[in-house]
């Protein structure tokens, strides 16, 4: 079991690029936290719970209890991180081999996503590494950065291009005017 533990974490890490794709230059995007993993793509990605059950069978595994994950200056913290992947974790001969790869990661129960600049909170966070995209769903999924505050029930970011859409229900902002200079870091929310 420690063996596939082991090949499931490196499974996991090579995950991160996939996660982290570059935003496209000058892509017109609402700013999110989700963002934040295609900022620290080449950062390692430190997963931490307080279980982890691997289902061969089922291609799962379920990280549970105060899941925290941390690539860069990114943080996500949710109860629980449900990770799909294909291939098996199982070693061969004896020896680690991994021919696994990512293909849906799913945090649910709560999810918070915190950069030094922004937080995006809501239900349930799911991201698909075949589109490169992460979908946040919540009553309501919030973003904040500073004093400026972004509500709808679905956010859905394309961590290729950058681009953010918001929707669901009536979508509510309220933007500070000066709060964002350019090339000024906004302060972190206040707790």
């Amino acid at each position: 079991m420690r063996v596939r533990l082991a090949v499931l974490g490196l499974a996991l890490l090579t995950a991160a690029p996939a996660l982290a794709q570059q935003p496209a230059p000058g892509a017109g995007n609402v700013p999110n936290a989700l963002q934040g993993f295609a900022k620290n793509r080449d950062q390692p990605v430190r997963i931490n719970s307080n279980t982890l059950e691997v289902r061969d069978k089922e291609k799962t595994a379920l990280f549970a209890g105060n899941v925290v994950v941390v690539q860069g200056d990114t943080t996500m913290r949710s109860p629980e991180l449900l990770v799909f992947y294909e291939g098996s974790a199982a070693p061969a001969d004896n020896a680690p081999q991994s021919t696994s790869s990512i293909k849906r990661l799913e945090a649910r129960g709560g999810v918070v996503v915190q950069t030094k600049e922004q937080t995006a909170t809501g239900d349930l966070g799911i991201f698909e590494m075949k589109t490169n995209t992460v979908t946040m769903t919540g009553k309501p999924v919030v973003l904040t950065q500073g004093p400026n505050v972004v509500q709808g029930e679905k956010l859905t970011v394309d961590l290729v291009t950058g681009v953010s859409k918001i929707e669901g229900g009536r979508v509510r902002s309220i933007i500070v005017p000066g709060s964002v200079k350019q090339g000024e870091q906004p302060a972190p929310p206040k707790r």
